[in-house]
């Protein structure tokens, strides 16, 4: 693991959410994901109407990504989760504490009006800091 968390007084946190408030990294090479959508390794969409299945995909494909420049999640420092409805939010954060383990990455969770293909329930963007 490339990063460590930052977590400086006086800046709230909460202790459930699985995420870092800052993440810091030093020397290493930095990997720039592309939002990851819930589609295999063929193209076919996911999960259809199954946010958690998306997610589960979504999360599989950067770490294909990642593994494939050899880190793990565990060198994600970054996420940015686009979500098409807010009751989502739970479920992929869910998933997200399956994948990702303490120290999180740093991560921003928006609601967007909708993604590139209307079957996307959930896209995410990771930066992923490699020795």
């Amino acid at each position: 693991m490339a990063f460590k968390e930052i977590r400086p007084q006086g800046v709230f946190k909460s202790p459930t959410a699985p995420f870092s408030l800052a993440t810091r990294s030093e020397g290493g090479v930095l990997l720039h994901i592309s939002g990851q959508v819930p589609q295999d390794a063929a193209g076919a969409n996911v999960g259809l109407g199954d946010v958690r299945a998306q997610a589960e995909q979504v999360i599989q494909n950067i770490k294909a990504i990642v593994e494939a420049e050899g880190g793990s999640l565990a060198d994600v420092c970054r996420l940015t989760i686009y979500l098409t409805a807010r009751e989502y939010l739970p479920t992929v954060m869910e998933v997200r504490s399956k994948h990702f383990k303490d120290p999180f990455p740093a991560a921003t969770a928006v609601v967007v009006s909708g993604l590139a293909n209307v079957d996307w329930l959930v896209e995410i963007e990771a930066a992923a800091v490699l020795d």
